[in-house]
């Protein structure tokens, strides 16, 4: 493809045919496309040309497809693959209808706060996802989300997305990964990106949510980048009032430039967030002075990155001022110095004293007896609790935990480790043993009339297991939701199967009774019952007069009312006028009934043609063809009675409707034993009606019609 030639109406893989453009970034256009065999919106994104051929980029697009392809949640836009047609490289991935945040942003001016929440705590738990399996999305921004008509928001382009042990994060032309605006202050310095990068950016993306302004902002992207690692954050109360000062303190907490100090897990922050929309007055956001470093920073190697932290201007002048003023007033000093070795002695003397009393007292004491705590975990808790009466420990507590991968009553977990001692009756020390329990009941909602595909979806991620099948049914429309097994209402356990039962059309319809209707009509019920309009016949006479389509009328129909046919089947028409209504559907200007019917049907896999209407006495010819795997066997009559065993068949038309149906069989699989010829049979009377046969060769044998 030339980089001006439009892809648009290309099919991709064989399958995915392009639409339309619907979107373009920085290396990549998307496309709007249909999966040509499920027939469903897919969103094809396509690398620029320009790109095409730089391996960095080709790995970086990859990258998006294999991070994002790995994940399951919700929230998260579904990768299906990549693929390569010719020079062109793209991936197909979910279509979701509806906008970006940023979007919604400019439409805007700002989102309330109660609106712009619970879209990030969304965004949070896909976030949690792909934390959980070990991958940094490294460029959370407005742009990056996305909304759908039901405000479910779904994050995309995992495109410099990493898995959070490794240590690079730069492309190699020396560019730091990210949008300016949004990416955290190690990632200006060039620093060792974690999940708590992403956290950084969540922050500041629910910052420009509530405020409509990015907290950073400058001439050039060093600027912004200085003013990252530099500037307190300001608070978004002071640009849009209103806002709690709950929600200010989780922003500046999620924007702290030390990761030590923001949230430990994006978890946390979410927790925080969610707790916000029930008690907006609610105490959030404190920052830990003396917290560790999270576990999710260290590196699988067991060596925690060396994380540059950001010069502190203003402790170097504190410190320049305390020795100034030291030096100014040095007596101080002094007497400071002598007030603390007085104290230093007081305490001496009291806690001499304290611990000759207590000495004292613990002589007077009891030994408390000591206890050495076992491995409890897979035990049941009944036997851990008989455990502990035998040895009359009851210094211990017990927690419940909904778990699918233990059996119920089982421990989990417990905080003090194996081989560690404790005294029972201790106020310090208290074993705390976590124990499963089952899953409570829930009631499966209720799915009728819903796109299957999104049933399905919404079941999975509520962790049951799904399958789906179709039921033929042409008073629904096909691909909506029939009812569930179980149905819904029912009390279902997690984990449990549920089977979708869809709506499917059927590929036959029954031809519908369209005599004396006008044309006009006749066409709009043709055209809902699934079937095309081949031709129209009239009279020349009738032709001539130029009528209207409200002015004609039908009076016969091939095939005849009632017939199942296949859908998209040819109806031709007979039509007259109102006199020919009035004359009893006689069509103008003949006066003679037309003909006669002749109905065709097969049994088996197989196809008939010959049917329509036939003048008395003339010569009707009907053909059947098997299908593969399959053989004719003969024509019957509606009694059943063989007619011929030839599939193509010529008789004379009597003076009455004739049905045939042509019998089809599958072909035997294996070698036939040949039999001997049985002798001719006579070839019986023709009954009154029955048809005369054309001069041809004398025909096989037949009950009821004489033909070839």
């Amino acid at each position: 493809m030339s980089a001006n030639m439009s892809p648009e109406g290309m099919i991709l893989g064989g399958r995915y045919r392009i639409i339309k453009l619907i979107g373009s970034g920085g290396m990549a256009d998307v496309y709007l496309a249909a999966d040509l065999s499920s027939g469903m919106n897919v969103a094809i994104k396509i690398l620029k040309q320009e790109f095409a051929t730089n391996v960095e980029f080709i790995k970086r697009f990859d990258t998006e497809a294999k991070a994002a392809s790995s994940l399951s949640h919700a929230n998260i836009v579904h990768v299906f693959g990549v693929g390569q047609e010719g020079n062109i490289r793209y991936m197909v991935q979910e279509y979701v209808e509806g906008i970006t945040v940023k979007d919604m942003i400019l439409q805007n001016g700002h989102l309330d706060w109660k609106v712009a929440v619970p879209i990030v705590i969304q965004v949070g738990m896909a976030l949690d996802t792909a934390h959980q399996n070990g991958i940094v999305h490294r460029d959370i921004k407005p742009h990056n989300i996305l909304i759908t008509r039901d405000r479910i928001a779904k994050v995309t382009d995992f495109g410099i997305a990493h898995a959070s042990t490794n240590h690079t994060i730069t492309l190699t032309s020396g560019g730091a990964l990210g949008s300016v605006h949004y990416f955290s202050p190690e990632q200006a310095r060039g620093g060792i990106v974690s999940p708590s990068s992403d956290i950084y950016s969540l922050g500041v993306t629910l910052f420009e949510m509530v405020t409509g302004r990015v907290p950073f902002d400058g001439d050039n992207s060093v600027a912004i980048a200085v003013k990252h690692l530099q500037e307190p954050v300001p608070y978004a109360s002071n640009f849009v009032p209103g806002i709690p000062q709950g929600l200010d303190a989780i922003i500046q907490k999620a924007m702290q430039k030390d990761p030590k100090l923001r949230y430990k897990s994006i978890r946390e922050m979410v927790t925080e967030l969610d707790a916000l929309m029930v008690d907006p007055n609610g105490s959030y956001g404190i920052v830990d002075t003396n917290a560790e470093t999270p576990i999710e920073n260290v590196d699988v190697t067991g060596v925690t990155p060396v994380i540059r932290q950001e010069p502190n201007y203003g402790k170097l002048k504190d410190i320049e001022r305390s020795i100034k003023t030291r030096r100014r007033s040095r007596w101080k000093d002094n007497l400071i110095v002598i007030v603390v070795v007085v104290l230093i002695i007081g305490i001496l003397i009291g806690l001499t004293y304290l611990v000759t009393d207590t000495l004292k007292k613990s002589v007077k004491q009891e030994t408390q007896s000591v206890f050495v705590v076992q491995n409890y975990v897979g035990k049941t808790i009944v036997e851990v609790q008989q455990s502990f009466q035998e040895h009359g420990f009851t210094t211990f507590k017990l927690e419940y935990e909904v778990r699918t991968d233990y059996a119920p009553n089982i421990v989990v977990k417990q905080n003090i480790q194996e081989g560690m001692e404790m005294r029972n009756n201790s106020s310090v020390n208290v074993l705390i043993l976590t124990v499963s329990k089952a899953p409570d009941d829930v009631e499966l909602k209720d799915y009728t009339n819903m796109k299957y595909e999104v049933a399905f979806e919404a079941l999975k991620v509520e962790g049951f297991n799904v399958n789906a099948h179709p039921e033929i049914n042409d008073t629904i429309e096909p691909g909506l939701v029939i009812r569930t097994e179980p149905p819904a209402g029912t009390k279902v356990k997690p984990n449990s199967a549920i089977t979708i039962v869809f709506s499917r059309q059927s590929s036959e319809v029954e031809v519908p009774n369209l005599l004396k209707m006008d044309l006009e009509s006749a066409r709009k019920a043709i055209d809902e019952a699934g079937l095309v309009l081949e031709t129209i016949e009239m009279s020349p006479e009738l032709q001539a007069q130029n009528l209207k389509e409200k002015d004609l009328f039908v009076m016969l129909t091939d095939p005849t009312p009632g017939t199942k046919v296949q859908r998209k089947s040819a109806i031709r028409l007979y039509v007259g006028n109102a006199e020919d209504v009035a004359r009893g559907g006689t069509p103008t200007p003949t006066p003679e009934v037309i003909g006669y019917n002749v109905v065709l049907a097969s049994q088996g896999q197989g196809s008939v043609s010959g049917d329509g209407v036939y003048a008395t006495n003339s010569p009707v010819t009907i053909a059947a063809v098997p299908s593969i795997g399959y053989q004719f066997v003969a024509w019957v009559d509606e009694a059943n009675n063989p007619i011929s065993y030839s599939s193509t068949y010529t008789f004379i038309m009597p003076e009455k409707d004739i049905h045939l149906t042509a019998v089809f069989e599958p072909t035997p699989t294996q070698t036939p034993t040949p039999t001997p010829t049985p002798p001719p049979t006579p070839t019986p009377e023709p009954h009154q009606d029955t048809p005369t046969p054309t001069q041809e060769p004398p025909p096989p044998p037949i009950p009821d019609y004489q033909g070839g």
